[in-house]
């Protein structure tokens, strides 16, 4: 506690319900009303100096990082890897078509048995299957392809 001339006398305006709250935290510690009141305002004084730092030290460490790693520096980098996967997946996807329409060539050179209608249907179908594979879940695709028994069938129905 603060020497005598250290202090200052202050009045603080207080609810009842408040100073009942008070009065019953001082008599579980076996202190006066005034020492309670004194030892809320230091906590309230200790809590407010902690979020200062708090901010302080976060506004240090986001300093640090951002010295050590400048931002454009990393979106260049995930720039760089981005349009490097985004061309592989147009490689992919030029192969795709490529095999895709070779597959059809292929179908209707060895097809002779069945009629143009009947072809053209078999095609929309295959279509519709691979629009139907690609909206599934990464979390399908596995046990989608590893179903041999149920490949078999779809593809039957071709």
């Amino acid at each position: 506690m603060a020497k005598r001339d250290d202090r200052i006398i202050t009045s603080v305006y207080l609810t009842k319900e408040m100073c009942s709250q008070i009065d019953k935290m001082a008599d579980r510690g076996h202190i006066s009303r005034n020492e309670q009141i004194r030892r809320y305002i230091e906590k309230g004084l200790a809590v407010e100096g902690y979020s200062q730092d708090i901010d302080l030290i976060a506004g240090i460490i986001r300093q640090e990082v951002q010295a050590v790693y400048h931002i454009e520096d990393i979106r260049a980098v995930v720039e760089q890897q981005a349009n490097r996967i985004a061309k592989m997946h147009m490689k992919s996807g030029k192969v795709d078509a490529a095999a895709f329409f070779l597959l059809v060539k292929v179908l209707m050179n060895v097809a002779h048995e069945g009629t143009e209608e009947q072809f053209d249907q078999m095609l929309s179908e295959a279509v519709a299957l691979g629009v139907d594979y690609m909206q599934k879940k990464d979390f399908q695709i596995n046990s989608f392809l590893a179903d041999s028994g149920s490949l078999r069938r779809i593809a039957d129905k071709l």
